[in-house]
């Protein structure tokens, strides 16, 4: 179930952020609606009386954030792409799966990011840099809004919605914006699929301003409203990992791989890309599946139908070594 939004102090400051607001009475305290607050106070000492202290508090109750050495969250620095991955897999429970392979040039593996930044990668977050035949994640780049509202529908399972939004149909919702025609194509139709499903709104001024760059606070209200699950705490884990899950399925699976084509949702293949029927599992699912590791469900296939999952690995003699196997148990994430 979609938590209820909070009403914050101030609604004059969540139309400046481009959020979409509850509404207020004039002259009236905030009221809060049904919402999946735990009692446990913050470590914080620089968020008190901020527009965003009560979204912070409540990822730090989940477990979502933690204060850095001096106690700060820092509400007001740009949030970074290191930080927002984290913080985005924090809220959603996502547990990092260790990969000791080579995949960002600028990620070294023994350092304590590249857990989250390899788990993010596979489930879809993002699709990294391209140079000189190396892929980059560029950890400490400042994140645009366009680009964290896109990261943020991939990492509420929606890719699969967003690409079924028809570029006229995108085209003609962003000409009523001064700006809409500096939202880059890649990020189109995802601005747009949020603005009509209230997951992100215009400025006061009417704009999208899609170069605008995020503050760690944003970053903390968009994961706190649109990521944290409230069930979280009742649902089952996986085994080894600390991950919730919603269902789970036994399925046939298959290997397939391929060079220079991309899946049907636009992406790059790569390991943890999955072609699925999406009568069966919507394209965009996080999934966990056996012996594979994290996956989402951004391909299809003509032989892939029913109970049957593609997943991609890196070379031919890869998957033909996997074969065909029966009953594969498929962990639902989203």
């Amino acid at each position: 179930m979609r938590i209820k939004k909070l009403i914050l102090a101030s609604m004059t400051a969540m139309l400046l952020m481009g959020m979409p607001v509850v509404q207020a009475e004039e002259g009236s305290t905030p009221q809060q609606t049904e919402q999946k607050e735990v009692s446990t106070p913050s470590s914080f000492t620089d968020i008190q009386g901020h527009w965003a202290q009560k979204e912070i508090e409540q990822l730090y109750a989940n477990g979502a954030i933690q204060p850095n050495e001096t106690g700060f969250f820092r509400p007001d620095d740009t949030v970074t792409r290191a930080e927002l991955i984290t913080m985005f897999l924090a809220a959603k429970g996502i547990q990092p799966m260790p990969d000791d392979s080579a995949q960002f040039a600028d990620v070294p593996n023994d350092s304590w990011l590249a857990p989250y930044v390899k788990t993010a990668y596979r489930l879809g977050y993002f699709h990294g840099t391209e140079l000189n035949g190396q892929l980059y994640f560029k950890p400490d780049e400042p994140v645009q809004r366009q680009e964290l509202i896109s990261i943020l529908l991939q990492a509420k399972g929606d890719s699969g919605k967003v690409n079924q939004m028809l570029w006229s149909t995108t085209i003609k919702a962003l000409q009523p914006y001064a700006d809409g025609q500096e939202v880059a194509q890649w990020g189109q139709r995802g601005i747009v699929y949020a603005l009509q499903n209230n997951i992100a709104s215009p400025y006061s001024d009417g704009t999208l301003q899609p170069t605008k760059l995020m503050t760690r606070a944003e970053a903390a209200v968009y994961a706190y409203h649109q990521l944290l699950d409230e069930q979280k705490g009742t649902l089952p884990r996986l085994a080894q990992l600390t991950t919730p899950y919603k269902k789970t399925l036994s399925v046939e699976t298959t290997a397939y791989a391929e060079s220079n084509v991309k899946a049907y949702l636009g992406w790059p293949l790569r390991e943890g890309i999955v072609a699925v029927d999406p009568n069966v599992i919507p394209l965009g699912t996080h999934l966990y599946i056996e012996g594979y590791g994290y996956a989402v469900a951004a391909d299809i296939g003509g032989a892939v139908k029913n109970q049957h999952i593609d997943v991609f690995l890196p070379s031919l003699q890869a998957a033909l070594a996997y074969g065909r196997q029966k009953d594969t148990k498929v962990y639902i994430l989203d």
